[in-house]
């Protein structure tokens, strides 16, 4: 398809190695009062139930870590890669509660975003979850471009 064109644009988003290397990602189980689990398990979730070859699954043996806790820096999510089978998102509490209006759907978002980073995927603009500028009040699943993003690098 030639940009510009009506439809999916081709997958220009990747991150070039600094995320997973492969689709099928563990995550050392996380525990957290309700108002935070089930939003993040959301998360999960929503990537499981794509056409792509994600999968997050949570496994004790695991060296990835999802952390929520207050930091003192600007952002709502952080993924950090330790290694091909290693990552680290955190999830900043401080930020998300000062600006979450519908504070399930915001921490959804922020965590379907960092698990795009685990894919491989990089910040684009437009109709995407790894747009920063999305409305994470809204936005809590991967669209069309994220998914054919991930399929095309995996």
């Amino acid at each position: 398809m030639l940009v510009g064109t009506v439809g999916i644009s081709p997958a220009f988003a990747h991150w070039n190695g600094t995320g997973q290397d492969i689709a099928s990602i563990h995550i050392y189980p996380y525990s957290y009062n309700g108002t935070w689990q089930t939003p993040m398990n959301k998360a999960l979730s929503n990537w499981n139930a794509t056409s792509s070859p994600a999968n997050f699954y949570k496994n004790s043996n695991s060296g990835s870590t999802i952390t929520v806790k207050s930091y003192s820096n600007t952002y709502y999510g952080h993924y950090q890669r330790c290694g091909g089978m290693c990552m680290y998102i955190r999830l900043n509490s401080r930020t998300i509660n000062r600006d979450a209006s519908n504070f399930s759907n915001f921490v959804t978002s922020t965590l379907v975003h960092e698990l795009g980073h685990a894919l491989n995927l990089a910040h684009n603009s437009g109709t995407s979850i790894m747009n920063s500028s999305r409305n994470r009040n809204s936005m809590t699943k991967p669209q069309s471009h994220d998914v054919a993003d991930v399929n095309a690098y995996y």
